[in-house]
């Protein structure tokens, strides 16, 4: 096992194990079934800022250098942003799972119009919609980009942002070649 790989399965054991007793301590504590779990959860990530300290630092055997302990020490505000960082992408990502059938004209799924809409949004939805037209599916054969240029034209403005739908005009042979190598795609069947 390399050295590398030796941290990140010791700091997973760790990890898990301080997860468990975690749990335990706050049910017995006389937390809620679900505070506890959300305790339980959060343990998991107390060390993820170790993933950014050097594996031959925190396996080093033997005492650490002052320098070296300083170094293990930031490990704490590296995990803070890290997770700060993925609680923002997530909120996005969350945002688009719940927003990405929405239409300017708000007829879409939740019948928010366009200034509701988050932006990247707008911007997710359109590679949707390309993809869900361009692609074969189980029930229904692709389109061609004729159709699919004039279904994003007529919808640009009531659908779609009609900057985006522009920018996608601009740059499809290039998403055209990502579908000529197919390797960066997983089947769809629906």
């Amino acid at each position: 096992m390399n050295l590398d790989l030796l941290v990140e399965h010791t700091c997973f054991e760790h990890s898990n194990k301080v997860s468990e007793i975690s749990a335990i301590l706050a049910e017995c504590a006389g937390y809620s079934s679900d505070e506890s779990a959300v305790i339980k959860q959060a343990a998991l990530y107390h060390d993820v800022g170790k993933t950014d300290i050097p594996a031959q630092i925190l396996n080093k055997p033997g005492a650490l250098s002052p320098e070296e302990f300083d170094l293990v020490k930031t490990h704490t505000r590296l995990g803070h942003s890290k997770i700060l960082d993925t609680i923002s992408i997530l909120s996005v990502a969350a945002d688009v799972c719940r927003d990405h059938h929405e239409r300017l004209d708000g007829t879409g799924y939740g019948g928010l119009m366009d200034s509701s809409i988050h932006q990247y949004t707008k911007l997710i939805s359109v590679a949707d919609v390309f993809d869900a037209l361009y692609s074969k599916r189980s029930y229904k054969e692709g389109w061609d980009i004729e159709r699919i240029r004039s279904y994003f034209q007529a919808q640009s403005g009531i659908q779609f942002d009609a900057e985006i739908v522009t920018i996608l005009f601009i740059i499809i042979e290039r998403i055209l070649e990502l579908y000529q190598n197919k390797t960066h795609f997983c089947q769809n069947t629906h």
